[in-house]
C-alpha cells in the first residue's frame, strides 16, 4: 500500500511539472527593448526587429525604443542601415522583459571621388559673381575708343535650357554639363533605391517568410508593390502587408499543388 501511495505522488510531482513547463513554452512574452550604438550611446532609430521563430516583427521608434511579442527560446534579428546586423535569443520566462541592445556600426565601402579645379557649383557661382574684370578703355583715350570700329555683340548661347546663365557658363568651362546631370539622375535614383531598400528587400521578406531562393523571388514579385507605395508607407505597413500577402500566397501555392495532382 505504501509503494502504491510513492508512486502515485511521484507520478502527480511529474505530472504537475510537465504542466508547468508546457505553461512556460506556450506563454506569450512581451520584450520592452532599447537599441542604442555601442560608440556613442545614441538611439537606434527605425531599425527592424523580427522574430525568427513567428510571424511577428516591429521598428525601433526615433528613440531606439520598441515593443515586440515572443515566447521563450525565440531568437530575434535586428537590422538597420549603418549597422553590422544582431541575432538575440531571449531564454526567460517573464511575462514582461527589458532590455537594452547595442548596435555596432558597420563600414560601407565608396567609389572615389573626382575633385576639379572648379570646386562645387555653389563655388563657381559665387567666384563668377565677385570676379573682377579689368576695363581695357580705362587705359586707352576716350576720343580713340570712340573712333575704332567695335565688334558686334556675340549673340546668346543656342538654347542653354532651364538653366540660368551662371549655370551654362560653368558647364561650357567646365565640360560637366551631361555629367552633372548624369550625376543628379544617378543620385535621385540611388536615393530612392536606398529608402526602399531599407524597409523592403530580400533578407528581410525572407526572414519574415522563411523563403528562399525561386520560392522568394515568386513571393515578392507576387507582393507587386509598386515604386510609389515602397517610398511613402511606412517600414511598418509595408511589414504589415508582406505578412497578409504571404498568407493569400501560401493558400494559392497550396491550390496550385492539388490541381496538378
Amino acid at each position: 500500500m505504501i509503494i502504491r501511495t510513492q508512486i502515485l505522488i511521484a507520478f502527480l510531482i511529474l505530472l504537475f511539472s510537465f504542466q508547468a513547463n508546457a505553461q512556460k513554452e506556450d506563454s506569450v512574452i512581451t520584450l520592452y527593448g532599447k537599441l542604442y550604438d555601442s560608440k556613442d550611446f545614441s538611439a537606434v532609430e527605425y531599425a527592424h526587429i523580427i522574430n525568427l521563430d513567428s510571424p511577428h516583427a516591429t521598428i525601433s521608434d526615433s528613440a531606439g525604443f520598441f515593443e515586440i511579442k515572443l515566447h521563450a527560446g525565440d531568437t530575434l534579428q535586428i537590422t538597420s542601415i549603418g549597422y553590422h546586423d544582431e541575432t538575440v535569443t531571449i531564454n526567460e520566462y517573464l511575462p514582461a522583459i527589458f532590455r537594452s541592445i547595442s548596435m555596432e556600426q558597420r563600414t560601407y565601402d565608396i567609389s572615389s571621388v573626382e575633385i576639379t579645379p572648379w570646386g562645387t557649383y555653389q563655388d563657381f557661382k559665387n567666384k563668377f559673381i565677385s570676379l573682377d574684370l579689368d576695363d581695357p578703355e580705362e587705359d586707352v583715350h576716350p576720343l580713340l575708343w570712340r573712333d575704332l570700329p567695335r565688334a558686334p555683340a556675340e549673340p546668346e548661347p543656342h538654347n542653354p535650357g532651364v538653366l540660368n546663365p551662371v549655370s551654362f557658363l560653368y558647364d561650357v568651362f567646365s565640360g560637366n554639363r551631361k555629367e552633372r546631370i548624369k550625376y543628379n539622375e544617378i543620385l535621385s535614383k540611388k536615393t530612392k533605391e536606398r529608402k526602399i531598400r531599407s524597409k523592403y528587400n530580400k533578407e528581410i521578406v525572407s526572414n519574415l517568410t522563411g523563403l528562399e531562393g525561386e520560392e522568394l523571388e515568386e513571393f515578392m514579385e507576387f507582393c507587386n508593390f509598386s515604386e510609389a507605395e515602397l517610398l511613402n508607407k511606412t517600414g511598418y505597413k509595408i511589414l504589415k502587408e508582406v505578412k497578409q500577402k504571404y498568407q493569400i500566397f501560401k493558400k494559392d501555392t497550396v491550390k496550385k499543388q492539388i490541381n496538378k495532382r
